[in-house]
Order: C-alpha cells, then structure tokens, then sequence
C-alpha cells in the first residue's frame, strides 16, 4: 500500500500552484503563519495587489510595512494610494506626500509594475520624479494633475527613456493644459502601448476651458486631439496606434469620430469602453465601415445619455449587428425610448459570456427602467447558452404576494442558461397592494425568501435537465459605491449557500453578503458585472433607508401607473432649445381649494341644473371615489377637453375627470377659449375697457352658461378678475418697455433668463401665472424709476393723463405687484429664484426713488430668499427644492410637501448665481456710500462656508435646462461685464473683514493695514489687466465726446426722432448696434465701480494715516497684535513696502483717479450713463467730492488745473439725479423735461469744452 501523502511532502512547484487557488487575504495571511516555506510562497500572491489609504494617522504603521524584513516587499507589483476618510482634512495632502515619499524611497527599484493615485486632487511633482528615477520597469502610467510642472525636470532623469520601455497600458486624466500636455509626454514615449484610457474631466476644473475649444468641430481637432496627439500631425497620414483596448470617457465624438478612426487601428481592438461620450453615435457609424470594422472585438461597454431621436441606440444595434465574437457586453442607456434590439444581442450568441444591459426613459423623474418583453428575453436565453453572468430589469413584482407570471416567465427563461453564475436584477421588488412601508430589515428578509425561491427554480431546471445549477449569486439594485469601495445601500446580494439539517440532509439557502466580500467566495471571480454602476437603475430607485431610520419610512415604492406618452415626450424634448409650451406654469397649487370651490359651484348650481350638474360637480369634489352613485348618473360632454386631457389629446367625449383621478392630477377648465377666425375688435374694446376701469362685477359670469359644475368651478375661480400686464400699459408699449429693459438694465441685473422669460410673455402668462406678473411688473418698475426717460417717450404715444410721471408710473407697477404675489407668498411650495428677483428688483426701485425702507426690506428678502433655496452655497450643494418650478427655468421637482437636496438645472443655477453676486454688489456699494445696514451684512468666504462661484461667461441663448453650450467665438457675453464690476468689488474683500471684525476706520495695528491698503489697491487695478476691447474706455483725445448713438431728448416735437429705435434691435446689424449698447452700459458701470473703490481705498488709507500721526504725538503705538489680528495674516501675501513709499504711492494714486475720472466723464456717452440710475451719480460724486475737498496741500497737480471742469461735472450730474426725497410723491405732478433737458446738454457742453481744452492731454 502506497504511503499516504502528506501535504508538506509535496514539491515547492505544486505547492505554489495550490496556494494560488487561496484568493481571500486573510486566508493567505493564515497560510503565511504554517511555515517559512509557506511564508515565502504565499507572500508573493499576498503583496502583488496593495492598496493603501494614505494622510491619516495610520500612516505612522508604515514603518513596519517598508522595512527591509519585510520579505514580501520585493513581490509588490501593484500599488494604489487612497486618501484616507478622517474628518480633519487640513493639511492631509502635504500628509500624504510625505508618507508617499517615504514609500517610494523604501520600495525595492524597478519593482512596480503599477502605480496608481485615486483621488481627483492633484500628485506631488517631487514624488511623481522620484517614482520615474526608481520605478523603471512600469506597465502601467498615469497622466494626472500635478501640484507644478515638472515634465523638464522629468525628461533630465538619468535614462528617461527606459521608463516608457516596458509600458503597455496609459490612464490619461486631462482636466487642464498642463495635464494635457503631460498626457501628451507619455503617449508620445510609450511606443508599446496596448491600451489607453481617456477621461476627460475639464467641468469639475477652477477655470474650465470651454467646450468649443476643448472638442474638435468642424473645422478641425479641438485642445484635446491636437495636444495628446500632436506627435501623430497630421492625422489623415498617421500610422495609427495598434492598440488592444481603449476606453474613452467624458470626451466628445460628434466630429472627432473620424480623428479617432485616423488615430487608433480599430480594427484589431478587442476591447471599446465608451462612457458618456456625446456624438458617441459618431464613432459606430465610423465603424461600422468595412474599412474599420473591428474583427476582434471581445468586449463592447457603451454607457450614454441618448438625444430625442435615439441616434445613440440605432448606431449601436447597427454596430451589434456587424461585428461579431463579443463575449463582453454592457450598456447602459438614458433618455431611450425601447431598449437595444435582441437580434444585435443574439447575434453573439455563441461567443457571449456577460450581459448588462439596462436603459430607462427620464432617469431624473424616477421613471421605471425598461424591460425587455417575454419574446425578446425568451430568444436571448435561447440563443446565448454560454452566459455566465447577467444584468437585466425584471418584471414587477411583489414581496407579499405569490409572484407574478411575468416575472416566473423571466425566470422560466433563465432555465435555458446552463452556465449562469451570477443574476443581478436592477428593479426592485415591492410590496403592493400594500400600502405601509416595510421597515429595511423586514423587507429585506421577505427579499431573501425571493432569492431562495431564485435558486430552488434554478435548481429545479438543471435536474430537469439532468445537470447541475450554477447559479450562485443573486443581486437587486446596482451599487453607488464602487469607486468608493464600500458596501452600497443601493445594491442588495445574496449567494447560494447550504443549510444542513440534523437528519444530513442538504438544502439550499440564501446568505445575504456584502459588495466588498462577494468577490471572496467560489463565484466571486465571476461577479464582475456587480462592479458596473447602473446610472438607469440608480437612478429609478431610492436608496433604501439605514437600519437606523425610524418604523415605517418609505422604502421602495410599488412601481407606479404607466405614464402617458406625453411625458416621456416633454422630458426628452428638454435636452436641447425646445422650451415647453407653458414655461410660466400656475404658481398657484389649486389642488388643496378644488374641493371648496367645487361645493361652491356645486351648491350654486344645484338648484338651476338638477342632479346632472351635482354629480359632476361633486366627482369634482370626490376625485377619491371612482366608485360614488355621482359617477354612474349621466353627464353631459364638454365643450372642450380639461387642462390635461387637451395636454395628452386624450378623447374629450368622456367625463375627463376619470382620467384625471387615475393620473391622481387635478381637473382643471384655466385654458382660455380661443375662438377660430379673426379677433372680435368690439368685444376686445369692451374687456380692455373693463380692465383699465378694475369693474370686479364686470367679471362675474351667469352660471348656467357652462355646461357642467366643473366649468362652472374655473368661471367662480376667476373671481375678482385676474390682472394682466395690460392693467400697467397696452401691450404695444409694454412690449417696448420689455425691450428697453433687456437691452438698458439686463447688462446691470442680468436675469431673468430672457429666451425663457420672452417665450412666456409671447404665450401670455401674465394674464394666467401671478408670479410671472409679478416678476413682470416689478422689472417695469425699475426700469421707470431707472431710466425714466424711454418710458416717457413711450407713453406720450398713448397718453400722459393717467402716468403725470414716471413716480406714477413706479408706483402702479408696484401695486400690481404686490397684488399679483398675494398674502403669504413666501408660505407657498412654489418658491423659486425668480421670487427673489422680484424682490430685489422692488428694492432697487425703492433706492432708485429714495425709499430707503423699501429698500432694506426687499435687499432683506430677496437674500432671506436665496439663503432658503440654498442658492447662496456652492455648486456642490444641493437645490432646497420648496415647489416645482417651469421647466425651462427652474427645476421641475416632484410634488411634495417639505425640502430636499435637489440638482440644479443649468438655468436655475445661472440665475441663481447673478442674483446673489448682485446683491453682493449692491451691498458693499451701499456700505462704501456710507450706509451700515445689519441685516444685509453677506459673510466673506471661509473654507468651510464658500461663497457661490461667478456665473459661467455665457449670454442667455446659451443656457438650456440641462445643457450650457458653448459662447459663439469672437463674441464677449454679456456677463463678461457683469462678472468684471462683480471681481472689482471681490479685490478689496480682507479690507472689507477687517471692518467687519474692528469697525470702520477704526486703527488695530497700522503696519498690517497699511500691507492690506497695498495689496487690495494692487488687486482692484488687476482686475483690468485681462478686460475685453470692448469694455475698455480709451484715452485717445480725438474720441472724446464723440456720441456713437443718438440722444432721443423726452420732448413731443422730438418724437419723431424715436421712431427709428422702436424697430432698433430686429435685423443682424441693430442686434449687433444692441450689444454695443450693452457694453457701453457695462462701461460706465464699471469705471465708476472701479474709480468709486480706488478713492475709498485711497482715502481710507489717509483717514488712518492722520489717526495713527496723532497717536504717535500722544503715546507709542505698539506694534504687537492680539491674537485675533494676527489671524488676519492669512488675507496677506506679500510682504509690505516701506510706509513712506506706500504714502507716496497713494499720493500719486489720487492723482491717477482724478485723470481717469476726467477720461471716463469726458468719454462716456450720456445715454450711457442714464441706465445705471443714481448708481452712477452716486458713484462719481463721492469721488469727486472725496477728492476735492481735501486739505489744498495735499491737492495734487491735477486736481488743482481741472478743479473747475470737475465742480461742473458733479454739479451737473448731482442736478441729473431725477428726484429727491422730497420729490419722491408719485402725486406731485409732471416733471419738468426741459430742466432735464438743459442739464443734459450742459454735460454735453462740458464735455466738448474738456475736450477742447487738450484733456487729459493739456496737463502740464
């Protein structure tokens, strides 16, 4: 009898390959503990793939890691550095680098095969040259940010070109220039290179560089192509790159499809990952050419955002249906209509071993993924026997009910699959008809009971068979952690085990396990696709709630009512330009009043209609009850379709309150009725009449005219009658009005978002949406109270009876404001950013007219407002959703009572954005006038508590509800000059914290404040350093004075000289007349701002100067700061230059400011200044007057020759402030054009005689 053999008996060589088959790492370190001889084997497996977090305290254990006993240190091959997850985050980056050090210093060299750096923050130059001068035998390299430039110092390495020798696999991560240029250094040196991965990622950039720059176009290669490649010039002559795989990421392919093609032979590719990549269907177009057609491709993953006609789909079951031999697929598709066609599936059919597909319609509404049906999956499972592991959505069904047939016909079909492993199924199962929520841990178990039932049917077909079952593990859900290598509250797992009862006898069970230790079981190397994110499941279904949530909380919803066509429509039709029809929606929520209004109309029409009326009446009433006797009583068919049912074009023959109870959706009659054929003139004059009169009795309608109750219902909501913008002005002025504003006040306050808001005022919506009356009316008011003169010129054409001023004028719009918002407005769901631009724009109309209450109390509420919605936070906070918003404007959230954290549309965002830097504006201009309002103080940023970014450098037309695209070339947007006057004011920002923690003027350590003078007057005039042609004010003599536009003066005999500019902005050339318009407008702003803060800079400077000179007469100042202003060194950044040199600087920065005063005063045009109300004046009076009252020994040269010229500029435009407090009653009569008249040609003198004097050019 052969002795038995033992274990250790065996040969080194098959000890080796047994240990290999030991994939679990603790089971490795127990396999290390037997012996030396088994130390040494299995430590080679155990330290290939190392992963560490690094910028903790932990690092510290390091030690014991890198010394030279370890004996697995010389077997790493593999290393990826983590940023550890500790709340103190300070200084972890400088943490970690010197723990990376510290590695790459101790690592054996020319060990590593890979080096990878995870987290999206930028590598170290130092480490990045030290791993390049030790690690030389790399396969794996990464282009990623680093802290400095560096690649000359990288190619002065001692045999730099053995780095690249053995690398046969890129990770370009381009976020930058630099990083594209990097990427280009190692592409061009790896001449072996099998695979490249490429993800861009320039949107989470500080300064991202635009998208017309960065992707090819039509005209030739973007940034990207023709710097990574630039070594391949000219791209239709380059010998393309012989790769294996190549995954692209984040990068557009609309024209760069045939770069590509030129770049990359796709032909022996075997591997294509394309990862929301627009145009992606591009590139399969490209390849599905025979010329290009990949003959080896094994592993197709395609992850995209489809468009309204799915291009992306169709270019990809094309794609499927030529090539051939895939054993790889996954898609994952949103925004698509039906999912990829089971022929381009089936076709690799004898090849395919993983299949993940999923695709669902509006991810973001929560809309259900898409499934396959019975027919298509049935084939799929035929035709592809050798699955191995498949993602699929599965029929609903429920965890408290026997299952349904659809879903037992799904797993019928998975009988057919003799080798499947792995099942995730991405729907999730609930609990209806129920309507209690499940707590976590029962659903859970009731989820398992699903799963073993999973496994026994699985069982069932193989002995059916006469085989044996493979199916091993069963997922619900996808994970939302896989980058974060952490178990997913999203994803639920549960493997195969087996239970053995007393008797012996085996059965199988199902074990929940976790994502991390899945892949440590038998068929853990075959759950690959559980690491595959599904953006459309994700997104369909919420997370489930911890265990630690109370009794009772929402889970997973029972899958909700097929929703109609109309909304996968209007969803999809969001993508691009094409706004929804009704933009404005109706603020008002009338679903909590039908129910009284209904009995009203009920009970008012009860006794004149019998018990038809009633009935629909109270079905209108009883929405809850399909089932009530109201119901089964005859009704009578509408003249017209309710709200929803015109919307969806359902037949109007039937009751449309049964539709709208299914829906669960109230029963509206507001459409107005519109008749066919030309408009009626005399009823017109009849309601018009009404409206200019407020009869309220003239909008009461007789109740048997509808035909219904429900009819009757939206006739007694209309009660009072609703205003309109026709209650301010006819539409004919108020459409020039509109125009004046865009075009005069837009480039100051540049919201609302005008394609939206045109769109809506061309449907109407003032006469249906009170906010957007509202919003309207409050625009007209500052516009009046702004630039009174282009309403007056717009009103003499009608009548100046009802408006004797513009006060008048200010104050009906401000009336009708105030009653289109109505009682508890800031109560309402629907509060959005453009309650907050109604609010400051009423505040700036009290400035403007010297209401100073009104003022505080609109600033107030319009920042109260932007704090509530969480606009005031940066992009990576989340939208306090309070209401659903109009699509195209806002953000069209679910219907529920509360707040939550929502993301932002791209309008919402924008808008946001400009609202909040504009009262940040006007804040810190009040507080440099001299007022000191509490309430209003915004905090400066702290690292914890940033302010917003500046809103993206767009104009209007280029913002979409999903989308911003990119600025036409050669074209400076309008919110170019915005975010200039915004940065001027952002210069002095230390100046302004240290008033806010000592007091105004008040002196705490003079040497410190004098640096902090310094550098904020260096900041502010920096800010010009970068500014556009067309926003700068030239100095040039001969341009002085000289008007680029005409003066319209407010006088009746000069009326005819306005008619041209009432058609001035229509055709190419006047649009182009407009935005130079709008700049010149920006100009003056700017100046004035950037003058204004120069001379308070300047003389807040001198202000402390004498108070620290009579100190210094009275006692020694010391020098020695508290520790509170010590903290004020981390504003600071340079050193501070001698006192005596910064008085002398400052001496000469007056004189600068007078001379650029006389340039700006003498330049600008005056219907340039106008715009910018008192603003202006303002501004330029406290320079003037700063400046030339001072002490005449410290008058400079300049002031002392031109002190007349700007007594005359300032007394003339001191006379052009339009009213005063005591002139601010709506009531005292016409103002008196000819004075204003006179005063603007005696600026107009002024300026022509400056000019003849040589300006600035004739100082001695």
């Amino acid at each position: 009898m052969a002795p038995r053999l033992n274990f250790m008996d065996l040969s080194v060589d098959i000890k080796t390959l047994i240990v290999q088959h030991v994939i679990r790492p603790t089971d490795l370190k127990n396999v290390c503990l037997v012996c030396k001889q088994l130390h040494e084997i299995a430590v080679r497996q155990l330290y290939y793939e190392v992963t560490l977090d690094v910028g903790s305290a932990n690092d510290t254990r390091l030690g014991a890691f890198l010394s030279s006993k370890n004996i697995g240190l010389p077997h790493v091959r593999k290393l990826d550095l983590y940023l550890a997850d500790v709340l103190d985050k300070c200084n972890q980056l400088q943490q970690a680098n010197f723990a990376i050090r510290m590695i790459l210093e101790l690592l054996p060299e020319n060990t590593l095969e890979k080096f990878s750096w995870h987290p999206w923050s930028p590598f170290s130059g130092e480490n990045l040259v030290l791993l390049y001068k030790k690690q030389k035998r790399m396969k794996w390299l990464e282009g990623i940010a680093l802290e400095k430039d560096c690649l000359a110092e990288l190619q002065k390495i001692p045999d730099f070109q053995k780095v690249f020798e053995n690398v046969r696999k890129l990770g370009l991560y381009p976020d930058s220039r630099e990083v594209l240029d990097f990427c280009h250094m190692l592409l061009k040196n790896s001449s072996k290179v099998e695979k490249i991965t490429l993800h861009a990622s320039f949107e989470e950039n500080d300064s991202p560089i635009p998208n017309r720059e960065l992707n090819d176009s039509s005209t030739g290669p973007g940034l990207i192509t023709s710097t990574i490649f630039s070594h391949m010039q000219p791209f239709s002559k380059c010998s393309p790159l012989a790769l294996k795989e190549i995954t692209l990421q984040k990068i557009n392919l609309r024209y760069a499809a045939n770069t590509y093609c030129h770049l990359i032979d796709f032909r022996s590719v075997k591997s294509i990952r394309i990862f929301t990549c627009p145009g992606a269907d591009a590139l399969f177009a490209e390849l599905s050419k025979s010329t290009k057609l990949p003959e080896k491709l094994e592993t197709l993953e395609f992850k995209h955002d489809d468009n309204n006609e799915n291009d992306g789909l169709g270019a990809l079951d094309g794609f499927m249906c030529l090539v051939s031999g895939i054993k790889i697929l996954t898609i994952d598709l949103t925004y698509a209509k039906s999912l990829p066609a089971a022929a381009g599936i089936t076709r690799h059919g004898k090849t395919l071993e993983q299949l993940n597909v999923h695709a669902s319609r509006i991810p973001e509404d929560c809309d259900d993924e898409l499934v396959y049906d019975y027919l298509s999956f049935s084939q799929i499972c035929k035709d592809c026997p050798l699955l191995e592991q498949v993602s699929v959505a599965f029929p609903p069904v429920s965890v408290i009910r026997s299952k349904q047939d659809s879903f037992v016909n799904f797993e019928n079909c998975l009988g057919d699959l003799n080798h499947l492993v792995t099942l995730n199924i991405t729907t999730w199962p609930n609990n209806s008809p129920s309507t209690t929520k499940l707590p976590r841990k029962v659903y859970e178990h009731l989820l398992q009971a699903l799963a073993q039932q999973g496994f026994e049917r699985s069982a069932a077909h193989a002995a059916g068979q006469k085989r044996t079952s493979k199916l091993a593990i069963i997922a619900w859900g996808s994970s939302d952690k896989v980058y974060d290598r952490e178990d997913s509250q999203n994803q639920i797992i549960f493997v195969k085990g087996k239970q053995i009862d007393p008797l012996g006898k085996e059965k199988f069970t199902a074990v929940q396990i976790g994502w991390c230790l899945r892949k440590f079981i038998d068929a853990g190397p075959k759950s690959d696709l559980l690491s595959s994110p599904v953006s459309a499941a994700m997104s369909s279904y919420p997370p489930p709630p911890g265990s630690e949530e109370p009794h009772y909380t929402p889970i997973y919803p029972a899958p909700p009512a097929d929703p109609p066509q109309n909304l996968l429509d209007g969803g999809a039709q969001q993508q691009r330009i094409a706004y929804p029809q009704d933009i404005y929606p109706k603020i008002e929520n009338l679903s909590d009043v039908l129910q009284q209004q209904a009995q009203h109309a009920s009970h008012a029409l009860g006794g004149d209609h019998g018990p038809a009326g009633h009935a629909q009446g109270a079905q209108q009433a009883h929405q809850s009850q399909p089932g009530s006797a109201s119901e089964q009583q005859k009704t009578n068919r509408l003249r017209k379709a309710c709200d929803s049912c015109s919307i969806r074009k359902c037949d109007e023959s039937g009751p449309p309150c049964r539709a709208c109870a299914a829906l669960d959706i109230p029963c509206t009659f507001e459409r107005p009725s519109r008749r066919r054929g030309p408009p009626n003139r005399h009823a017109e004059a009849i309601k018009k009449k009404r409206r200019l009169e407020g009869d309220l009795g003239s909008g009461t309608s007789n109740p048997a005219s509808p035909t219904n109750a429900a009819h009757a219902l939206a006739q007694l909501s209309s009660l009072p009658p609703q205003l309109s913008a026709e209650s301010i002005c006819p539409i004919p002025t108020m459409n020039a009005l509109i125009d004046d504003f865009f075009t005069y006040i837009h480039p100051l306050c540049p919201f609302p978002h005008e394609p939206s808001f045109r769109e809506a005022w061309d449907n109407r919506e003032d006469g249906r949406n009170p906010a957007f009356l509202a919003l309207l009316a409050s625009m007209i008011a500052v516009l009046v109270a702004s630039f009174p003169r282009k309403p007056r010129i717009h009103i003499k054409q009608q009548t100046r009876d009802r408006y004797p001023s513009h006060l008048s004028l200010v104050e009906k719009c401000r009336e009708v404001c105030a009653q289109a918002r109505g009682v508890g407005y800031l109560d309402k769901p629907t509060l959005n950013v453009y309650d907050a631009c109604t609010s400051y724009f009423l505040g700036l109309t009290g400035a403007y007219i010297f209401q100073w209450r009104q003022l505080r109390l609109y600033f107030g509420e319009c920042l109260t407002i932007l704090r509530a919605l969480g606009l005031h936070k940066t992009q990576d906070q989340g939208y306090t959703h309070l209401g659903g918003l109009p699509q195209a404007i806002g953000s069209n959230g679910p219907n529920f009572d509360g707040s939550r954290d929502l993301k932002l549309d791209k309008i919402t965002e924008q808008i946001g954005r400009r609202v909040f830097w504009t009262v940040f504006v006007g804040v810190r201009t009040m507080q440099q006038l001299g007022a000191s309002f509490g309430e209003l103080t915004i905090l400066p940023a702290t690292p914890s508590e940033p302010l917003p970014p500046l809103p993206l450098e767009v104009d209007d037309a280029c913002i979409y509800p999903n989308e911003i695209v990119a600025q036409p070339v050669g074209i400076v947007p309008e919110i170019t000059g915005f975010n200039i006057n915004t940065r001027v004011y952002l210069s002095y920002s230390s100046l302004s914290t240290a008033e806010m923690a000592f007091g105004s003027d008040e002196l705490f350590d003079w040497d410190r404040q004098q640096h902090m003078f310094e550098e904020c007057l260096q900041r502010c005039k920096q800010v010009f350093d970068n500014i556009p042609e067309v926003l700068k004010v030239h100095s040039n003599s001969k341009g002085f004075g000289q008007r680029r536009q005409p003066y319209y003066p407010p006088m009746p005999e000069y009326l005819n000289m306005r008619e041209p500019s009432l058609s001035a902005y229509n055709g190419a050339e006047s649009q182009e007349a407009r935005r130079m318009s709008q700049y010149e407008i920006q100009k003056a702003n700017i100046y004035a701002t950037h003058l204004s803060i120069r001379s308070w800079i300047v003389e807040k400077y001198f202000t402390l100067l004498e108070k620290t000179r009579k100190a210094q007469t009275q006692f020694a100042l010391s020098s020695s700061p508290g520790a509170p202003v010590t903290g004020m060194d981390r504003l600071l950044s340079t050193p501070s230059i001698e006192a005596q040199e910064l008085e002398k600087r400052m001496s000469e920065e007056r004189e600068q400011v007078i001379k650029d005063l006389l340039v700006v005063l003498g330049s600008i045009d005056m219907v340039n200044m106008e715009p910018n109300g008192d603003s202006f004046t303002q501004k330029i009076r406290s320079i003037a007057s700063t400046l030339l009252e001072v002490p005449k020994e410290r008058k400079g040269s300049v002031a002392l020759q031109h002190q007349e010229y700007l007594y005359k500029f300032l007394d003339i435009l001191s006379k052009l402030e339009r009213i005063s407090p005591e002139g601010s009653d709506p009531h005292n009569g016409p103002v008196d054009d000819e004075a204003e008249l006179r005063h603007w040609a005696d600026l107009r003198d002024y300026q022509l005689r400056f000019q003849e004097q040589g300006g600035i050019y004739g100082f001695s």
